[in-house]
């Protein structure tokens, strides 16, 4: 291990002899830019900007539409000057002896309306919900009405790339593989459960969603997807702003409450984001049947009544204090928690040629989890060159959770197993250092850094049975597990972006190095796995004059396998179905090309063209034993894909009234795997689509109608299973009132259909298994937003910190 750690840590003493290197560089052209925005601090689109030297035109440009401006100049300057129609000349004068340096960054410049307005005329535009940049799309939830009304979960499946399923079920791409950043940071709050968190979190609540659709170097490899960040509060000036809601569904949902935050004073920022929702489920219905052939076919035949409820909470926060104009300190810290409950009724018929096998079974199930991360950034800035930065973090996380699983049995036939009970408690602790550097070699922007992440996860699993004689619970030492998983990763990445006139470039490489150590002490198995990744990026971004943009990109994204997966343990729960892990999985390594075309102005396009393969991917496989008469299913490193995909966002103001949202997908996947020693090739052709007409009446009154399609899709990470598609439909009103300060919302969700049938099936050559849950499909809801606050200036942030995303969902 020794010799490897040697061999594998040089190209991160190369790295830091860069570092030293860009130090020493100095003396670069002037290149001066910014961002204008208005008095409520939205951007101010296309306004001229002019450098001058006294009364002479040194270099003028139009800022983009998001404000943001960057001119280089050949000569002295002494001002900047700003004009836009409606608000008044800005002039800002600069003193090049007090602000040396290659690039000069003016910040955000603030224009005030104009006093002369024209009477009779009244304008008036809508914010972009869509904007693309480089490497991601930008989906302003801000600028969507539905927000004030929906969860951050029924939101994305407006978003590019982005697509949720009948069971809630996000995917990325097409992928269930992918990784979800709070304000570009890891979080126990969404690495657990995710579905959850995305669910109870209010859409009101975010600023918006960013979908990187080929992630930079910078970013941890793991997820097949890519990178989805959730942007919860937006940087304000002196002064706050806030931001209340208030909702409640039925009869499936239940109440819940969302807050966010935001307040600056001189030198000192804070954020807060918050919330609490219970979720019941009334009691639904579910059937399992299994048909099998061979020498001694049979029959099986479960139903099931289930009911279920949990709570969830979560808080964020986030500190900022300017130590002065160079240096910056920022902290963060999250805590989360949940408890959830569930009963189910079971009744088990097994029909074959040995006899019948029959059983009931109760089930009360309890769980809960804590979790807390935080995190110390500190950002040094360098007085001869504002664009050069470096940046030093440290992260803690902890997560805990427990569950309790009681089972008993009555009314059965040929059924020997006893009253059980079965207990799991983990704990997971994380440590990341993290180093970045950023600089610019003239007009090339280079970004550095070096990462250390060390993991450590213990669980222990215990099984108790009933005694009949003794009428106690007594551990079953066949059926408990304990293990112990470390796991090391050393990284280090470089990336390199320029602009040439309307051409953007953005290129780097990943170097990750994994040590896993894991130990399995109930079946005596112990692992050790070390492997190392070398991981690409390159994006090239053509923007036009008329606004539309083309991209293309390519990049490698990697899937370490989690201890779940990994673990060996046997779980004989069910004596028809047993499952276990496999310790000896590999990660799986996917390339992926993407094509990108898009405009965004008063009518968004987006459009994404990807194709990608992997091999060796871990997949759930499942055989059937025709002696025990029992469905054995594992993981296996047995997976080849090949996929293309077609990805369409259309955002068109039809009227001045109508606004409709069109987002979806076509994929074509050819799968190859072996399972029970033979090989099994699949094509399938998937479609998903959900299409959204908002309506603006008179007195800001909105009504909205929505469809959402989905196909018959793959079952998550099974290579046998299929999932049904379905429709769903979605009608909401809601009332701005107090200058739209307070909206007032009530929606109903499938009006038409009460049930929906949920059903997977898995196939193989000598069995078919068919699993149906009926869950409730018919929701109404309600919901109460209130903004407040008073801004002026941004709030600084660091433009650095530890992101953890090397592990996906």
């Amino acid at each position: 291990m020794a010799k490897n750690l040697t061999i594998h840590s040089a190209p991160l003493l190369i790295l830091l002899t860069c570092f030293s290197t860009a130090f020493a560089q100095d003396g670069q052209p002037v290149t001066v830019k910014g961002k204008v925005v208005d008095s409520l601090q939205q951007p101010v689109a296309w306004a001229t900007i002019k450098l001058m030297k006294k009364d002479s035109v040194i270099a003028t440009s139009a800022a983009n539409e998001q404000g943001v401006f960057q001119l280089t100049a050949k000569k002295a300057i002494t001002d900047v000057q700003i004009t836009s129609t409606a608000y008044a000349p800005f002039t800002k004068a600069i003193n090049m002896d007090k602000e040396p340096g290659a690039v000069m960054d003016l910040g955000t410049l603030t224009l005030s309306k104009n006093s002369g307005e024209l009477k009779g005329v009244t304008v008036t535009a809508s914010r972009p919900l869509i904007t693309r940049e480089i490497d991601k799309l930008v989906y302003s939830t801000e600028a969507d009405p539905e927000s004030k009304f929906s969860s951050v979960l029924e939101i994305m499946r407006k978003v590019p790339f982005l697509a949720v399923d009948g069971q809630e079920n996000l995917t990325m791409k097409g992928s269930s593989s992918y990784r979800i950043l709070i304000n570009g940071k890891p979080s126990g709050m969404v690495d657990n459960d995710p579905k959850s968190f995305l669910r109870s979190l209010p859409a009101s609540s975010i600023q918006s969603i960013e979908v990187y659709t080929t992630p930079p170097a910078k970013y941890d490899a793991e997820g097949l997807g890519g990178v989805i960040n959730i942007v919860t509060t937006k940087r304000v000036g002196e002064g706050y702003k806030g931001n209340i809601n208030l909702n409640g569904a039925y009869p499936n949902g239940g109440p819940g409450a969302g807050l966010s935050f935001t307040a600056t004073h001189k030198k000192l920022g804070v954020e807060l984001f918050g919330g609490s929702n219970l979720y019941y489920t009334p009691s639904f219905e579910g059937t399992t049947y299994r048909a099998t052939t061979g020498t001694n076919p049979s029959t099986l035949n479960v139903t099931e009544n289930t009911k279920r409820n949990g709570h969830g909470r979560y808080v964020g926060t986030q500190f900022s204090y300017d130590i002065d104009s160079l240096q910056l300190l920022t902290a963060q810290l999250n805590f989360n928690g949940s408890d959830n409950k569930s009963n189910y009724g079971r009744f088990s018929q097994l029909l074959s040629d040995d006899g019948t096998q029959r059983f009931s079974q109760l089930t009360h199930s309890k769980g809960s989890g804590n979790g807390f991360d935080g995190g110390l950034n500190y950002q040094l800035g360098f007085k001869k060159d504002k664009a050069r930065l470096l940046t030093v973090s440290y992260r803690y996380m902890q997560y805990k959770s427990g569950s309790d699983v009681e089972n008993m049995f009555y009314d059965t036939l040929n059924y020997t197993e006893p009253d059980f009970n079965q207990k799991n408690n983990t704990d997971f602790i994380e440590q990341t250092g993290q180093v970045d550097y950023v600089q610019n070699i003239k007009k090339v922007k280079m970004e550095a850094g070096i990462k250390a992440i060390f993991r450590e996860n213990n669980s222990h699993f215990n099984t108790f049975e009933l005694d009949p004689v003794l009428q106690q619970d007594v551990a079953d030492g066949d059926r408990q597990n304990e293990f112990e998983n470390k796991q090391s990763i050393l990284s280090a990445y470089n990336t390199y972006s320029f602009a040439l006139k309307s051409w953007g470039f953005k290129f780097g490489a990943r170097l990750e190095q994994t040590y896993t150590d894991v130990d399995f002490s109930s079946t005596q198995t112990k692992i050790k796995n070390n492997y190392f990744n070398l991981v690409p990026s390159i994006v090239i971004n053509k923007n036009n004059k008329n606004g539309s943009y083309f991209n293309i990109g390519y990049n490698q994204r990697l899937k370490r396998p989690g201890i779940n997966r990994l673990n060996p343990f046997v779980d004989r729960s069910d004596p028809n179905f047993i499952e276990s892990g496999n310790p000896n999985l590999q990660p799986s390594l996917m390339h992926s090309f993407d094509l990108g075309y898009g405009i965004n102005k008063k009518q968004s396009v987006n459009i994404g063209l990807m194709y990608a393969f992997a091999d060796n991917l871990d997949l759930k496989t499942s055989r059937y034993d025709s002696i025990s008469q029992i469905t054995y299913t594992t993981f296996e490193n047995s997976g080849k894909i090949d996929a293309l995909m077609l990805n369409a966002n259309f955002n068109l103001a039809i009227t001045k009234q109508l606004r409709t949202v069109i987002n979806g997908s076509i994929s074509h996947f050819w799968i190859e795997s072996a399972v029970d020693v033979r090989d099994i090739k699949t094509k399938r052709t998937l479609y998903n689509a959900a299409v959204s007409n908002t309506y603006t009446f008179q007195k800001d009154w909105l009504a909205t109608v929505s469809v959402n399609l989905y196909s018959n899709n793959l079952a998550p990470a099974q290579i046998q299973g299929m999932v049904n598609g379905y429709v769903a439909t979605n009608f909401s009103v809601s009332k701005n009132l107090l200058n739209k300060k307070l909206s007032l919302s009530a929606y109903v969700n499938n009006p038409f259909t009460q049930y929906r049938n949920n059903r997977t099936e898995v196939t193989s050559y000598n069995f078919i298994e068919i699993n149906t849950n009926r869950d409730y499909f018919r929701r109404f809801g309600m919901s109460v937003n209130y903004k407040f606050g008073k801004l002026k200036d941004d709030v600084k942030k660091s433009r650095r910190g530890i992101n953890n995303n090397d592990v996906s969902n």
